[in-house]
């Protein structure tokens, strides 16, 4: 008893997390990023609990295990360690007794102290997704928080565009030489927002999909159908063109996956009520654009021919690819980019102006800070999830897999890949809200190859019963 209250209660405080952290200014004020820790740690020691009371192993490939420990030594070492911490009134590293100089640390303790807390909590978050996406039910209330919080935040971006809000409601307007006008919903810069509705629009498209393929009653059609339009609605208001780009390649992926299957199930009578809802989606979709000003992010587009060249990120690029060759195998320590790169950027023949918190493509930004073997682990958990669900939907979803999983499934893939394609021109990876939702993700795909081991167990119990009937039936 006690072990299903704590294993329910982890789980609808991690799906509290899911809610919190992109209203919560996207997780990227210190106050929010704070509390979502607080509740991913909640969820954890409840996970925990409920591991200690039932006396049962996880369950998660022990690669991902391997990945998630090797990441938490490299980093952790860094920050016990660490060489110096930054000062930042005076813009100089001071110096710390650390036990073994000779090593690798970190040069900034503070910094990647608070980084690596919310770091392991993350991995965490893979590990208990993993786990979590082994239950059909479990795994359906996630996909439907997904859509439900990707519904809402869009509804706020496309309310504010409407009424021409000049910041977050609840916010007061920001000076005008501040960057904060490209604000969308609760995202205080609208590429992070975009990341975050490329990461869970395709989840609301597979909402309708499911909706459709089996036969779902009228209110739920209707229900996730609106929320997918507001979604995509909320991508094309939104000024990101990166993030408009991207779903445009992303909705191309779906519509290959998926199209020839739905179409090959409709009857003809269908197959034309089919084709009145999509002209209804996109009327309703031009309704959306006259209300919400599309004519913003249009002008971005025609205007972007003459910016392209001239933008500082590559510039700031540049920069971070000569600090590479004395990243060494560790880098200078989780989460230090933003006070190591000031000093090379001064140093550069070509600088990039202002100050960067974030390099804006997060590969490099992660060389600087994990240096060649955190990069090379952090890439075998991100890149390696996407191969290893690819691999396990291709041999085991056909046959082995509940219909709900194998259209999750795609979708978490595609979701992936676009945002590690935004992460080339932007920073998607640095904030919270949507590492949470990454670690989400990456925690389904790691789970996916226990998804066959499960439904054949299931078989086999069946086949012994189907044995004993037998066998007392002919009795």
């Amino acid at each position: 008893m006690i072990s299903h209250i704590c294993r329910a209660s982890s789980r609808w405080i991690f799906f509290t997390a899911l809610i919190y952290a992109p209203w919560a200014y996207g997780a990227t004020t210190s106050t929010s990023i704070q509390v979502t820790n607080w509740i991913l740690l909640a969820a954890l020691v409840l996970w925990a609990v409920e591991l200690l009371v039932s006396r049962r192993t996880p369950r998660f490939p022990r690669l991902l295990l391997l990945l998630v420990v090797a990441l938490v030594c490299v980093g952790g070492w860094m920050v016990l360690n660490a060489k110096s911490i930054y000062d930042s009134d005076f813009s100089v590293f001071v110096p710390l007794r650390n036990f073994a100089s000779p090593l690798a640390g970190s040069v900034d303790y503070t910094i990647s102290a608070a980084w690596m807390i919310r770091g392991a909590l993350l991995l965490g978050t893979i590990l208990f997704v993993s786990e979590l996406s082994q239950s059909n039910r479990w795994l359906l209330r996630l996909w439907y928080v997904i859509g439900l919080v990707a519904g809402s935040i869009a509804s706020l971006g496309l309310l504010q565009k409407a009424t021409g809000a000049q910041m977050i409601f609840w916010q007061p307007p920001p000076p005008p030489q501040f960057w904060v006008h490209t604000f969308f919903a609760t995202y205080y810069y609208h590429g992070n927002a975009g990341a975050f509705l490329n990461l869970v629009w395709p989840l609301s498209a597979g909402l309708v999909i499911r909706a459709f393929s089996k036969r779902s009653h009228p209110g739920m059609r209707a229900t996730w159908i609106s929320l997918f339009i507001l979604t995509i609605a909320g991508v094309l208001a939104n000024t990101s063109r990166m993030a408009q780009l991207l779903a445009a390649a992303l909705l191309l992926a779906i519509c290959l996956q998926f199209g020839s299957g739905l179409v090959r199930k409709l009857s003809g009578t269908e197959k034309s009520v089919a084709l009145a809802g999509a002209l209804a989606i996109v009327l309703a979709l031009v309704a959306l654009a006259q209300a919400t000003h599309l004519e913003q992010p249009l002008n971005r587009w025609q205007s972007e021919g003459d910016r392209i060249s001239n933008d500082a990120r590559w510039k700031a690029s540049r920069v971070a690819m000569g600090a590479l060759p004395e990243v060494g195998f560790f880098g200078f320590g989780p989460g230090t980019f933003r006070v190591v790169f000031p000093g090379y950027n001064i140093e550069a023949v070509n600088q990039a102006p202002g100050g960067w918190r974030f390099l804006h493509e997060d590969y490099l930004q992660t060389l600087m800070e994990w240096g060649w073997m955190g990069s090379i682990l952090w890439a075998l958990l991100f890149f390696g999830a996407i191969a290893i669900g690819i691999r396990s939907y291709n041999k085991h979803a056909r046959r082995d897999w509940a219909p709900r999983r194998r259209v999750l499934q795609p979708l978490i893939i595609i979701a992936l890949v676009g945002v590690a394609l935004h992460a080339l021109v932007d920073f998607p990876f640095q904030v919270e809200s949507i590492q949470v939702y990454v670690a989400t993700y990456l925690g389904i795909c790691w789970g996916s190859p226990l998804w066959r081991e499960k439904s054949e167990a299931r078989r086999r119990r069946s086949d012994s019963w189907d044995t004993s009937d037998v066998t007392i039936t002919l009795h």
